[in-house]
């Protein structure tokens, strides 16, 4: 009796667990793994990435159009052989950087160049050495020389391989006591993997990374690698972004993540793009997410046999004892009566005890028989 039961309600607690397992299955893919949410979360950590880039570059125009109008900034352009100008801009500018990296808002973007160019754009000195002097600088980069022709801040994305270059620049006008322009100091910040993950962590949490000159430039954020973005999923978005001059996705998913990409802003028109990467699915597998049920499903299942053997032994003990006593009425044992003390089977003993005494003759030594739900039957 003991396996009907545990068989019986094993099977119970089996299906039930399949079944609440294909439910929640079906209900959580839809919230794990919604193409449609996953897509969104790219767009925002684009969004949010893009903004906080800008800001960035937003924030370095502003503190340098403060500085190029202290003294000791106009003061290089003031008169002087070259020698002195170009010594006088490298000691500026390792003044500068000395205060920037000081500065809490530039946290982690300390700048590795400090550069003062003259109103043709180019070098007069830099941070830390005395490279760079006599550079022609705005022919590298359009942007700075438009800067000066305009008289405004700007910010651009720097990358020469040839240069050894590749930074995040902002560049603000010097203008001398006449109020003409009369060169500019630039900023560079470094375009790095820390830089991406400065930025991720700053904002979504998601992978980025910034793409240019058919290349992955860096990599940041979410243990994200350039390895991760190289492949051709992401070289489709990036074209896509680049010809849309808006966001675009990769047409599939890679590795189990999906991509987007966007153009940068706030940093010329070069054609630099910045990808996000987020999980397909918020969980590896819903079979992951789930196996408690199954956990919680074979714990029944044992439970079920302990108490299987308990009920049976709970029912199957009497009744043997019940048949063996029988056993021994037929062979000729007259005088055997059941003293069994048992919830549910003590009224059918206190009957079985009666009917033996009726079939032998022997009269009943009770005054009255037990009502239901007696424990005992005595003879």
């Amino acid at each position: 009796m003991r396996w009907k039961i545990i068989f019986v309600n094993a099977g119970i607690v089996i299906v039930l667990g399949l079944i609440t397992f294909a439910f929640l299955a079906g209900s959580l893919g839809n919230v794990v793994a919604n193409q449609a949410e996953r897509k969104a979360e790219v767009a925002q950590a684009l969004r949010a990435a893009n903004a906080q880039l800008a800001l960035d570059g937003l924030r370095m125009e502003r503190w340098l159009a403060a500085k190029v109008t202290e003294d000791e900034v106009k003061g290089v352009y003031l008169g002087g052989t070259q020698q002195a100008r170009s010594e006088k801009a490298t000691t500026a500018a390792n003044r500068l950087r000395d205060m920037a990296i000081q500065e809490p808002a530039f946290a982690k973007m300390a700048p590795s160049l400090v550069l003062f160019v003259d109103e043709r754009g180019v070098a007069l000195g830099r941070n830390g050495s005395a490279l760079m002097r006599g550079d022609k600088t705005a022919e590298a980069y359009p942007s700075l020389a438009k800067a000066i022709k305009s008289g405004n801040t700007a910010s651009d994305v720097w990358l020469n391989k040839s240069r050894q270059e590749q930074m995040l620049a902002s560049y603000a006008p010097v203008r001398g006591d006449d109020g003409e322009v009369v060169g500019a100091v630039v900023v560079g910040t470094p375009l790095n993997d820390e830089r991406l993950a400065r930025t991720s962590e700053l904002t979504s949490g998601q992978a980025l990374a910034l793409s240019g000159q058919g290349e992955v430039i860096a990599a940041g954020g979410n243990d994200a690698s350039q390895a991760a973005f190289g492949n051709q999923a992401v070289a489709t978005a990036v074209n896509g972004a680049l010809k849309s001059g808006s966001l675009a996705h990769a047409p599939t998913a890679v590795g189990g993540r999906l991509f987007g990409a966007t153009q940068i802003e706030g940093y010329g028109d070069a054609p630099f793009v910045l990808v996000a990467s987020v999980a397909e699915s918020l969980v590896p597998s819903i079979a992951g997410l789930l196996w408690p049920v199954f956990a919680i499903t074979g714990l029944g299942v044992l439970l079920v046999i302990v108490g299987g053997f308990l009920l049976g032994n709970y029912i199957s003990q009497p009744i043997a004892e019940l048949e063996d006593g029988l056993l021994a009425v037929i062979n000729g044992n007259q005088e055997l009566r059941f003293e069994l003390e048992h919830a549910e089977l003590g009224g059918l003993v206190f009957r079985i005890n009666s009917l033996l005494n009726a079939l032998m003759g022997v009269p009943e030594d009770t005054d009255e028989e037990p009502t239901e739900g007696d424990e005992t039957g005595t003879g």
